[in-house]
């Protein structure tokens, strides 16, 4: 994988809050700002997909039997308070950016429309895309598949706590196989939890690389931004 000029990064709300569980953890949000330092000397747009899980996750609801539908419109809420908190620590920092959401909400985040984030790329800000794509039954990693082929990116990168994609899960198995390369193909055939299927199809019919890593690893953000051979290649 070639370096790119724009990426689109995927977030896990669940890696925001680091060790805390929940909420926020200011060592995360710096890691953040250190790679868009990078980008920022590259020249490599960014558009970064957040998660909401360190607020709120769907199965927290499930003993008081809130149904699917309403769990997801909360987590996609979720997402939004994330954006609003990433988006203002970046601004402290100097890195201009623009937050969208997929719809509107009040007077301070702005509906998404691929024209105005295209133009926000352009203009070199760090483009946040959060709420999800607006409708419930679709996970953040569909979202990102999608807003990775609206906005014509080189390529995705998904942060997570493992360093790749392995046939089983390594913190269960000491003996999982992880895989350099991965065809969408076979982790689809395979069912591997790397991303749901919905996202997996898109990114292999649109032929949309996608890196998975370690977001915590020792300059994984800027190995990954670079294309560097790091975590699981999945293509076609």
């Amino acid at each position: 994988m070639a370096s790119a000029k724009r990426v689109l990064l995927k977030l896990s709300g669940e890696w925001f809050a680091g060790k805390k569980e929940k909420g926020f953890d200011e060592k995360t949000f710096e890691r953040i700002s250190s790679a868009i330092d990078f980008t920022k000397q590259k020249k490599i747009q960014l558009g970064i997909v957040l998660g909401g899980g360190n607020i709120f996750r769907g199965r927290d609801l499930k003993d008081i039997k809130i149904d699917r539908v309403s769990a997801d419109y909360i987590g996609m809420l979720s997402t939004i308070m994330n954006g609003i908190a990433l988006s203002n620590f970046l601004r402290e920092k100097g890195h201009s950016n623009k937050l969208f959401s997929s719809f509107a909400i009040g007077n301070f985040v702005q509906a998404y429309n691929t024209e105005d984030a295209l133009n926000a790329l352009m203009n070199q800000k760090v483009v946040l895309l959060v709420g999800g794509i607006g409708n419930p039954l679709f996970t953040t990693d569909s979202t990102a598949s999608i807003r990775a082929n609206e906005l014509e990116v080189d390529f995705m990168l998904k942060a997570t706590n493992v360093n790749g994609v392995y046939d089983t899960d390594p913190k269960e198995n000491p003996k999982a196989k992880k895989f350099e390369n991965l065809t969408f193909d076979d982790a689809i055939n395979q069912n591997l939890q790397v991303m749901d299927q919905t996202a997996l199809c898109f990114c292999r019919d649109n032929n949309l690389q996608v890196r998975v890593f370690n977001a915590d690893e020792k300059d994984g953000f800027e190995k990954a931004i670079s294309g560097e051979e790091i975590g699981t290649l999945l293509k076609n």
